[in-house]
């Protein structure tokens, strides 16, 4: 093993490093320069955006349908084989580089940073059009990959910073690239469309240059990062495969949606119009509907309109009904949902599938992320229907059933996949008033189906399960909080029991008020649910606020006491905080010096980095680990960290010191801890041969041949548990079988 840091030309592929508590192996590597004009529309000689999109280019559409775009094309690609004969070249129009093919058709490995768009222009682009020969995707390794599963930010250029690294990414690129890899506008002077590396040899050059660089910086930065793990190698290539299926779309629907948006944009900005007297012409005019609604309010304070700030001003009782009417409309035509529709519509490709929907390892805990339509943060519920007693169609607010007629009394139920079904027949419809004769509120609607947009293919069905409190569950584990466990180990009512240790009330009593009146015990969500949504990773009054606290107590003293009583039942926890904490800050203070906690987490600080080893085997990985004196109301001292941050509530975005603490700590173990059981879940149903088309959060969904399996079998094998949690109450029930996805 080779100690750091040589430079990155002399070595050759198979050579190996020490990174982190790991070793850096040596690969050959490959970079794509490209042009498209996927994601932009001309009109006008101008390029703008996608419609309901905000941002122009591979970002609107995915690398999917940007490489499969009939005039994509490749500028260059730079490539080091690692064998000795360094970096070279290839751009269209020069001899093919057979050493590459080579290299790859005899099965050896090559890596690029984010190799998902490599790999599809090689796929997309170059097999067709220059008649490459076939890229198995299973022979890629991602150097962003690494940096994700080593705490590092996912871009080039700022894991180069971070890491100080000698091959720095070229900040000259950004200009070459907006000249040669996107289209131009049109000026008075000048008609062309984009400019060709023909046009301008000298910068065509320097963008050469630049692809030859990217590869130089992409190879100094993996050697500084940690491989992957045997297991976590063989979930990062799930992972692939997952994005390379894609997710199939009901492009009938959406497209009748987009139709009924539009209709309603019209409707409602032309109520906008008359309501300010013309001084507003759009929901989309931030500025000038800012200062309508400051003009006409008593109190001046609207600073923007984001969605939680228009959530709070709803909230107050002495708005105008004509300021109101204008947030509702903002609200209504700006919403998240809208968005989701128009980015699964620019991301769907030919084949009616949106791909690469999952970031692997995004988050510091090893969970991915989503991008593109974003699943993870779709829509759960939608409206408040009547469910017909006569026709058992769904509806809302008529004393006659729009589909029947009948005139009975008929039942009130939450929005669910039938009222899904019914919402989705209207909205085939296009036309605006049709749905809202049935639903009143369209766009409502189709915010409660866009999860039922995403279909199983022809002859195929989809298949949905998640793990039951599966945080939860961990979280006692870890801490051995045994009432708990032996809760989940059977009846599994982890809110009742909850509730009944904070009031004292007993546990008897909320299973005879379910018996008597059929509706939960008004505690069990007031008390129970809060108390365990807020209170496992040291929650205080504020976290308990965050969910609905203040709608069910009387005070901050009242909250506070309930807090206390839960900490009080729930000792094994408390405990784990400080040992976590106690743990983390030992290893700080005693590096090489590992401190284990419970027998399942260790904490090791090795170079400049700490360093949380989870029962799996996998780390954790805090950068630049400090104890700082404590700020009140804490005492003694805090462990700090460096990290990539884009939380507004953390400071600044980037590179930023953060500071954390035992519930902190606590919290990421667990959510780790869930993902790895998920993880294994994902290897050993594609080891089963089913198809995991999503991940979302602790929810598996597969796409199956239709009678093939059934959800029985896809629960047992999501509970078959790693060895290491083999005794652990992990349960995954309540699974679903269907056409459309639901939650």
């Amino acid at each position: 093993m080779i100690l750091p840091p040589p430079e990155t030309d002399e070595l050759l592929a198979g050579d190996t490093l020490i990174a982190g508590l790991g070793k850096s192996t040596i690969l050959a590597d490959f970079d794509f320069e490209t042009y498209s004009p996927a994601g932009f529309v001309l009109k006008c000689g101008r390029w703008g955006p996608l419609p309901g999109a905000s941002k122009k280019g591979i970002s609107a559409v995915g690398a999917a349908r940007y490489t499969e775009h009939p005039e994509s094309e490749v500028l260059s690609l730079a490539y080091n084989l690692k064998d000795g004969r360094g970096a070279k070249l290839w751009r269209p129009g020069l001899p093919a580089p057979t050493d590459l093919f080579e290299h790859i058709c005899s099965g050896k490995l090559i890596e690029a940073w984010n190799c998902a768009f490599e790999y599809l222009v090689w796929s997309n682009i170059c097999v067709p059009k220059y008649n490459w020969p076939h890229l198995e995707y299973r022979r890629l390794r991602d150097a962003m990959a690494k940096a994700h599963a080593f705490s590092l930010p996912g871009s080039l250029a700022e894991a180069g910073e971070v890491l100080g690294s000698s091959g720095r990414k070229d900040k000259n690129g950004a200009r070459l690239l907006k000249k040669f890899s996107m289209p131009r506008d049109i000026t008075k002077n000048d008609s062309r469309l984009r400019i060709m590396p023909e046009d301008d040899l000298e910068d065509a050059q320097k963008l050469y240059d630049y692809n030859l660089t990217d590869i130089k910086a992409e190879a100094a930065i993996s050697a500084r990062i940690p491989d992957l793990s045997e297991s976590e190698l063989e979930f990062w290539l799930c992972d692939q495969t997952i994005n390379r299926r894609g997710v199939q779309i009901d492009l009938e629907t959406i497209d009748a949606a987009i139709k009924i948006v539009d209709q309603a944009m019209t409707k409602y900005n032309n109520e906008l119009i008359q309501i300010t007297n013309g001084q507003v012409k759009s929901a989309s005019e931030v500025a000038r509907l800012m200062k309508w609604i400051n003009a006409e309010s008593e109190e001046k304070q609207v600073k923007n309109l984001q969605a939680e700030t228009i959530d709070v001003l709803l909230a107050q009782k002495n708005l105008t009904l004509t300021v109101r009417r204008v947030l509702e409309i903002r609200q209504l035509l700006n919403s998240a949902a809208i968005k989701k529709l128009y980015s699964m519509r620019n991301h769907v490709c030919k084949s009616g599938r949106i791909y690469d929907l999952f970031i692997y390892h995004k988050a510091r805990t090893g969970r991915a992320a989503g991008v593109g339509p974003q699943l993870h943060n779709f829509p759960n519920s939608g409206l408040v229907v009547f469910n017909c007693v006569v026709c058992n169609r769904h509806y809302v607010e008529k004393s006659i059933c729009p589909w029947c007629g009948n005139s009975e009394p008929d039942k009130t139920v939450e929005w669910n996949e039938h009222a899904v079904h019914d919402a989705i027949e209207t909205i085939k419809s296009a036309d605006l008033g049709y749905v809202e004769l049935f639903f009143k509120d369209a766009l409502a609607a189709i915010s409660g189906c866009l999860r039922g947009m995403i279909i199983a293919k022809p002859g195929y069905e989809l298949i949905g399960c998640d793990y039951n409190s599966i945080e939860a569950i961990v979280l006692a584990a870890i801490a051995g909080e045994e009432w708990r466990l032996e809760v989940f180990r059977t009846h599994g009512k982890i809110y009742e029991m909850s509730a009944s240790k904070i009031t004292g009330i007993a546990f008897e009593l909320f299973e005879q008020h379910k018996q008597n009146t059929g509706s939960y015990h008004p505690l069990r969500k007031s008390i129970g649910k809060v108390a365990e949504l807020a209170s496992g990773y040291q929650g205080w009054i504020g976290a308990w606020k965050q969910f609905g606290a203040d709608k069910f107590f009387d005070n901050d003293d009242h909250i506070k006491r309930s807090i206390l009583a839960w900490r009080a039942a729930s000792p094994a926890i408390v405990s784990l905080w400080y040992k976590l904490e106690n743990a983390a800050q030992s290893a700080v203070l005693n590096p090489g010096v590992g401190y284990c906690v419970n027998d399942l987490v260790t904490y090791l600080k090795s170079g400049d980095a700490l360093y949380c080893r989870l029962p799996s085997g996998r780390y954790l990985t805090y950068h630049r680990p400090k104890l700082v004196s404590a700020k009140p109301p804490r005492a003694g001292f805090q462990l700090t960290f460096e990290s990539w941050n884009t939380n507004a509530k953390y400071g600044s975005s980037g590179w930023v010191k953060m500071p954390t603490y035992g519930g902190k700590l606590t919290e990421n173990v667990v959510q780790a801890v869930a993902r790895d059981i998920l993880a294994h879940a994902i290897i050993n149903l594609e080891k089963r041969g089913f198809s995991v088309i999503m991940h979302v959060h602790d929810e598996i969904v597969l796409e199956v041949p239709q009678d093939s399996t059934t959800v029985a079998a896809v629960e047992k094998i999501m509970t078959e548990l790693p060895a290491w949690c083999t005794e652990w109450p992990v349960r995954a029930t309540g699974g679903w079988m269907g056409q459309r996805y639901r939650k």
